[in-house]
């Protein structure tokens, strides 16, 4: 049984995209991939080897590219619907580090009309539920106006029953959800 650690920010349950998420539940959802990928002249297998958080080492191959989105598979399909490279074109082989998240909407609201795009919504039934607990830093960017950032190093989570995006961290809660890949892509 394949299990992966699938991240989710507060703001996609609370715009309406999810229900809040619960241990023991099972759930309905493509996966997106924020890339740090790049071009590889040798395939490989397709895989994702867990690092940390929802950080996977990642090899793969491009399946699907439009300018709206591009779609790879490492073993399980995901999506990106920005910053496609030039090189980003079906068939092509790529590696490197990649978080993977819950679709925050874009492929169930727009991007499963596209002729030709593959299904990527997963069943998958959660495990456990982690609330990242790194520190938050305040700091100031150059024209004056304060923003947070999690504080540097290694990410640090609890484990929680179930997510509660309207309470949890002052509403700005990361999540990462221990998921067993129960079905295939519809």
């Amino acid at each position: 049984m394949t299990t992966l650690h699938v991240g989710v920010d507060s703001w996609i349950i609370q715009d309406g995209n999810y229900p809040d998420f619960r241990s023991g539940q099972e759930a309905t959802f493509a996966l997106e991939f924020v890339p740090t990928l790049e071009r590889v002249s040798d395939p490989g297998e397709p895989r994702l080897h867990h690092q940390q958080g929802g950080v996977y080492s990642a090899r793969g191959r491009v399946v699907f590219a439009e300018p709206a989105a591009w779609v790879c598979d490492f073993g399980v399909l995901a999506y990106r619907s920005d910053n496609r490279p030039p090189w980003a074109t079906v068939g092509a082989s790529v590696a490197g580090e990649i978080y993977l998240g819950i679709d925050p909407f874009d492929y169930v609201e727009r991007l499963h009309k596209l002729p030709g795009m593959p299904a990527l919504a997963y069943r998958f039934s959660i495990a456990r539920i982690w609330l990242e607990t790194t520190p938050w830093v305040q700091e100031t960017d150059l024209d004056g106006r304060q923003f947070r950032r999690r504080k540097d190093g290694p990410p640090t989570f609890r484990e929680v029953a179930a997510t509660d995006a309207w309470k949890d961290d002052d509403t700005f809660a990361h999540y990462l959800l221990e998921c067993q890949l129960q079905g295939a892509a519809v």
